[in-house]
């Protein structure tokens, strides 16, 4: 089974993060004042207010854009498809120790974790790029890992030995 890597995983969270922040800094613009808040703050970017206003707009918007991928990914990795979008464009899929889906309380534990290894400079996500299976901080705590698709034929019934399974799996 081969491991998706730290640039690939990234890649993936840019095409899923973009459109998520985008939507939100479209709520927030239309309905909540962002846009005089932007306007203020580039009208005269001296004026203490306008630039208090406007930071504080920016951290609501990258806050909740994070929150809703969030989110996104505890509902995404725990369904059929087995990853957000990102990861499904570019030929990955999130699995547990036995090769299968994750249920929703083992995509929530992974999230959950996601939350610490952002507060903690993103070192849990940088951990990826060290460690031999790939997996960051929330992959260890939840068990789990990201494969890519074209690395295996079929599912764990096709032959595929996954990591803490002691079932020998027949071959093709």
């Amino acid at each position: 089974m081969e491991h998706s890597g730290f640039w690939k995983r990234v890649v993936a969270y840019l095409i899923d993060i973009i459109p998520i922040t985008l939507l939100v800094i479209g709520i927030f613009y239309f309905y909540f004042g962002f846009d005089d808040a932007i306007r203020a703050y580039f009208a005269n970017k001296d004026d203490l207010d306008a630039k208090l206003r406007f930071y504080r707009f920016k951290g609501l918007v990258r806050d909740m854009s994070f929150f809703c991928w969030l989110g996104y990914c505890l509902f995404m990795e725990s369904s059929p498809l087995q990853g957000t979008l990102g990861k499904y464009f570019l030929g990955m899929r999130v699995v547990d120790s036995k090769g299968e889906t994750l249920s929703f309380t083992k995509a929530l534990v992974r999230t959950l974790m996601k939350v610490i290894s952002y507060v903690v400079l993103g070192a849990g996500f940088l951990w990826i790029a060290f460690t031999k299976q790939k997996q960051g901080w929330h992959d260890k705590v939840a068990k789990t890992f990201v494969i890519n698709t074209n690395s295996i034929i079929g599912r764990n019934d096709r032959g595929i030995h996954y990591p803490e399974s002691n079932i020998r799996r027949r071959r093709i």
